[in-house]
């Protein structure tokens, strides 16, 4: 089951529920938006808890009240991030779905993709930020895609038998491997080349039609 934006960060500090004042969101938005134009200024290594408080314009108690350290601050401004995932298209058909879906990644990323940037070279290494990637930002993203190809596995455009679990986990690596090879972010080109090479469907070769007459 995919975890949703508002759902609690592994590490990270929930308010209980009837004990104090509850918390201002007004604070708590203001935390997580430093925390990503930090992250996409000086990257993962160099971003410090005073440094968002700073930026902030927050006491570092008000900080340290809502997350214990770094990595759940920073684990919990990214799964927020992805309530930036465009909505998911119903087009009835695969190509078109596919290409709207990623085009509106394209133009969500904006400033988010170079603060997300700054945290992936830390995820590999990084238990506890590498699973709120998953289950943020990248695991939404997946859980949409997983949408368009059960859908397209519905209306027969798909075969049944189909890996739909690798079809949705197709595009993200792609797109990412694109910005490293290329050393800038894909177009529109890019990928109207991945859904015709990988979703869009092709009619049964007409020796395999004839021989099933």
């Amino acid at each position: 089951m995919l975890a949703r934006a508002g759902d609690p960060v592994p590490g990270s500090r929930q308010a209980p529920g009837a004990r104090g004042r509850p918390r201002d969101p007004g604070v708590d938005a203001a935390i997580r938006a430093a925390t990503l134009e930090l992250l996409a200024e000086a990257g993962y290594a160099r971003l410090t808890m005073d440094q968002v408080a700073a930026r902030a314009r927050v006491s570092k108690s008000s900080l340290y009240l809502r997350w214990p350290n770094k990595v759940a601050l920073v684990a919990d401004a990214v799964q927020h991030r992805a309530r930036a995932v465009p909505e998911v298209p119903d087009t009835g058909s695969l190509p078109q779905d596919m290409q709207m879906f990623l085009t509106g990644l394209l133009r969500a990323r904006g400033e988010a993709s170079r603060a997300l940037a700054a945290v992936s070279g830390e995820i590999a290494t990084n238990p506890e930020l590498r699973q709120a990637w998953h289950r943020g930002l990248a695991g939404m993203l997946t859980g949409c895609l997983r949408q368009i190809i059960d859908r397209a596995v519905a209306r027969g455009e798909l075969p049944a038998d189909s890996d739909a679990e690798l079809l949705a986990g197709l595009p993200l690596p792609l797109l990412q491997n694109w910005r490293l090879e290329h050393h800038g972010q894909p177009d529109d080109a890019v990928v109207e080349r991945i859904v015709r090479q990988f979703y869009t469907p092709r009619p049964p070769h007409r020796c395999a039609r004839e021989t099933a007459r």
